[in-house]
């Protein structure tokens, strides 16, 4: 007669929680085994895509490694999942640093919005752009930020995941000290001027830092200082506490 035949009262007492032990250690032998080979998958997808969004920080047309419209990324994980130091081997520097273009906080605003036309592109970063999570109640996709007279020819990111993408950087670069012959920064701002953007939200350089590494200020990225508004049926964003006059 086969143990599964027996009754239950002249089983032993462990003979069930020694099965199931045996084979719940079997079963998250296996889950770990995936998660490794997903954790190897990911990490080569995501070091492909960082490669793009820097490439594309310094305006060069980006490496497809999968088709951009698919790019869906999560720049949480890219810069703390993945060791830093394998990012900076993998970066090539530049000879000649190139100029940083300076936009208004009115130019920006523009596009801090749905796309409203088939001509406009949305945020590259898809379901992980910034403005679903600003408003849970409203999360949109936000439209690709167009720098003037800039050649743009592939599909980039929105104002707030630039925003975010350089902050990240920024921490992981000049506030951690490491030294990159590359610019970290797509277009900077301006701050300290009536009707643009008070000093106290800028990300600035110090003047005895790696200033090559990001020349100019750029506003930093503060979730709490958006706030999602409809408009004639299309959402927008709105910046809180980040004018002159918001400080007076």
């Amino acid at each position: 007669m086969s143990p599964t035949s027996l009754p239950q009262m002249l089983l032993p007492a462990v003979w069930q929680n020694n099965k199931r032990r045996m084979t719940a250690n079997i079963n998250t032998l296996n889950a770990k085994r995936q998660r490794i080979k997903n954790d190897e998958s990911r990490e080569e997808c995501v070091l492909d895509e960082i490669e793009c969004i820097v490439k594309d920080t310094l305006r060069t047309n980006p490496p497809v490694a999968v088709p951009l419209s698919e790019l869906r990324i999560d720049t949480d994980s890219i810069l703390n999942d993945i060791p830093f130091e394998r990012l900076l081997m993998n970066m090539k520097g530049v000879e000649k640093m190139p100029d940083v273009p300076i936009v208004t906080r009115v130019y920006e605003e523009r596009f801090m919005r749905e796309s409203t036309s088939t001509s406009e592109k949305n945020c590259v970063m898809g379901v992980n752009c910034e403005c679903m999570v600003i408003d849970p109640l409203s999360p949109f996709v936000c439209t690709q930020f167009v720098i003037p007279n800039v050649a743009n020819t592939h599909q980039g990111m929105c104002v707030l995941c630039l925003r975010k993408t350089t902050q990240l950087l920024y921490y992981k670069t000049i506030y951690n000290g490491h030294n990159v012959n590359a610019v970290i920064q797509k277009y900077g701002n301006i701050c300290n001027q009536e009707d643009e953007y008070h000093p106290s939200v800028m990300l600035i350089c110090p003047p005895n830092g790696p200033v090559h590494t990001m020349p100019v200020p750029i506003v930093s990225h503060q979730r709490n200082r958006y706030k999602v508004e409809v408009i004639s049926g299309i959402k927008h964003i709105r910046q809180l506490r980040v004018r002159m006059s918001d400080f007076r």
